[in-house]
């Protein structure tokens, strides 16, 4: 998990390099995972998609608990709930038939709230992502 953590910042850091901005990048990140857990059925696909949403929290956790994370208090509170309940629910899915439904909706929501923020530039897809939340 650590390995896939720095791998994802890395990527996250290429990017902004090549000046995709970091909303476009959380954008991005969000889709993909959403399009993922909305195409597994069971097994190990659906392993993979919980695994890499767990990721994805789990980054953007880290992000939220750096001193230079620039969000407002009352924003970064609520996102910081949202990636504890995401990441157990995620967790928990992966061993009983919970549905993805509610992963989907959350992160859907995220990419809304981000959307509403950067307007149409977060539409552009971050492709090295799929290799930063690889599990």
């Amino acid at each position: 998990m650590e390995a896939t953590i720095r791998n994802a910042a890395a990527i996250y850091q290429r990017t902004s390099e090549a000046g995709v901005s970091g909303r476009d990048t959380e954008c991005a990140a969000f889709s993909m995972v959403n399009r993922d857990l909305g195409s597994c059925t069971n097994g190990p696909s659906r392993v993979r998609a919980l695994g890499r949403n767990h990721a994805l929290w789990s980054l953007l956790l880290k992000d939220l608990a750096l001193a230079e994370n620039r969000l407002p208090q009352d924003l970064k509170t609520q996102l910081i709930g949202l990636a504890f309940w995401s990441m157990r629910y995620s967790t928990l899915a992966m061993s009983k038939p919970l549905p993805a439904d509610p992963l989907i909706e959350v992160n859907q929501n995220v990419v809304e709230g981000l959307l509403a923020q950067t307007g149409p530039s977060a539409h552009r897809v971050v492709q090295p992502l799929d290799a930063a939340l690889s599990i």
